[in-house]
C-alpha cells in the first residue's frame, strides 16, 4: 500500500468513527472550484478553466462555458445560485475576464434545465493583473438574501486598505449588482458603497454561523512579501479593518480586527463551512480539512480545538453541506501546484 493510500484509509477510517465515512462522488474535473446545489439534485461545479459542469446521476455534462483569463489563480471561481432559485432561475458565477480591460466580475446565468445561458454582469472593475494571482473569487448569499464577494489585492498591498478600490475587499451587493441597503460606508466621499469590510489579502471562503448568522471568512496570509504564514479565519463586522498590509496575524491594533484563529507557520485556506456543530476548513497547501470547534457565544468567540477531519487526498479547496446534510469536499491537485493523484480532481462526501 502507498503512504498516499494509507494515509486516505486512515482518514476514512477515523471518519468511520466519528462522522461518517468519505466517499468519492465523481472524478475527472480540471481545478474544480466552487460548488452549487440544485433543488433537483444536481450538482453544478464550476472549473476554473472556464466551464461549469453539471453532476447528475453520477455523470457530468457541460451546463456552461464561459470566456475567462485562465491564469495563476484567476479564472472561472465562485458560484451561487439566488436565493429564490429556481423562482428566480439565476446562476452567479465570479470570473476573470480579458476582453476590454482585464478585470474580475461577478455575472450571472438564466438556468435552463440542463444549461445555463448568459443573462449579465452583475459586477465589474474588480481588479485584476496578468500574473493572475490573489484574485478573490467566492461568492455566497447570506441569510439577509444579499450577495457577499470576497476579492484579492492583487499583489497591490495598499488597495486593501483603499476605499476607492474594490480590490482586498469583501463585498455586499443585491442580486441585481447595487449596493446593499446598510452597507457602512454607503454615503462616504470616495468610497465604493459596495465595501462591507476591508484589509484583506486574498479571501477565499464565507460561512455564516447556523445559529447566530454571523459571517466567518477563511483568508491567505503572506508568502514572502511580508513574511511567511499567518493564513487566517476572520469573524467579519460590518465596516471592519482586517489590517493587511498594515498587520499581519494578530497585531492587538485597536483599528484592526484580529483574526479569531490564525496559523504563524501558514495553512493556505480554500473554502469553510458549518457542519455538525463545528466550523470546517479546506486546506490547500495543507492538504488537509481541518475541523475547529468554538467556543464562547456571539460576538466572542473563540477556537478552543482543531482537528484533522480528512488528510490524503491531496491539496483541497472547495467545502460545503450538501442538502441532503453531508459535506462535500473538492480536491484542487490539478492548479499547478498539487501532486496529480489518479482520477483527479474529484468531489468527495463526508457522512
Amino acid at each position: 500500500m502507498t503512504r498516499r493510500r494509507f494515509l486516505a484509509a486512515l482518514s476514512a477510517l477515523a471518519l468511520a468513527r466519528g462522522q461518517g465515512r468519505v466517499e468519492e462522488v465523481v472524478g475527472g474535473l480540471q481545478v474544480p472550484w466552487a460548488l452549487a446545489f440544485l433543488p433537483d439534485g444536481g450538482i453544478l461545479v464550476s472549473e476554473r478553466v472556464g466551464r461549469i459542469q453539471l453532476l447528475r446521476g453520477g455523470r457530468l455534462t457541460t451546463y456552461a462555458e464561459l470566456p475567462v483569463y485562465h491564469r495563476g489563480e484567476s479564472g472561472l471561481l465562485g458560484l451561487a445560485l439566488h436565493p429564490r432559485f429556481p423562482q428566480e432561475p439565476f446562476v452567479y458565477a465570479y470570473r476573470t475576464v480579458e476582453e476590454g480591460g482585464l478585470r474580475n466580475q461577478v455575472v450571472r446565468l438564466r438556468h435552463q434545465g440542463e444549461r445555463g445561458v448568459w443573462d449579465r454582469v452583475v459586477l465589474d472593475g474588480i481588479p485584476a493583473r496578468p500574473h493572475g494571482l490573489h484574485s478573490g473569487g467566492r461568492i455566497a448569499f447570506g441569510p439577509d438574501g444579499m450577495l457577499y464577494v470576497t476579492t484579492g489585492e492583487v499583489y497591490e498591498r495598499e488597495l486593501a486598505q483603499d476605499l476607492a478600490s474594490l480590490g482586498g475587499k469583501i463585498l455586499r451587493i443585491t442580486p441585481e449588482g447595487e449596493p446593499a441597503p446598510g452597507n457602512p460606508f454607503l454615503g462616504r466621499r470616495g468610497a465604493r458603497p459596495e465595501v462591507y469590510s476591508l484589509g484583506h489579502r486574498n479571501p477565499q471562503g464565507l460561512a455564516w454561523h447556523p445559529e447566530t448568522g454571523e459571517l466567518f471568512a477563511s483568508e491567505h496570509g503572506p508568502s514572502g512579501e511580508q513574511g511567511f504564514g499567518h493564513d487566517e479565519v476572520n469573524l467579519i463586522v460590518p465596516g471592519g479593518n482586517y489590517g493587511w498590509p498594515r498587520v499581519v496575524g494578530r497585531g492587538n491594533d485597536p483599528r484592526y480586527q484580529d483574526p479569531l484563529y490564525f496559523w504563524p507557520e501558514g495553512f493556505p485556506p480554500g473554502n469553510l463551512a458549518f457542519w455538525r456543530g463545528a466550523l470546517y476548513l479546506a486546506g490547500l497547501r495543507g492538504e488537509r480539512l481541518l475541523r475547529l470547534v468554538l467556543a464562547g457565544g456571539k460576538g466572542n468567540w473563540r477556537v478552543s480545538r482543531v482537528e484533522t477531519a480528512l488528510s490524503g487526498y491531496g491539496r483541497l479547496r472547495e467545502v460545503q453541506v450538501g442538502p441532503d446534510g453531508a459535506l462535500y469536499v473538492t480536491t484542487s491537485n490539478r492548479d499547478g501546484r498539487g501532486q496529480v493523484r489518479p482520477n483527479d480532481d474529484k468531489i468527495l462526501r463526508l457522512l
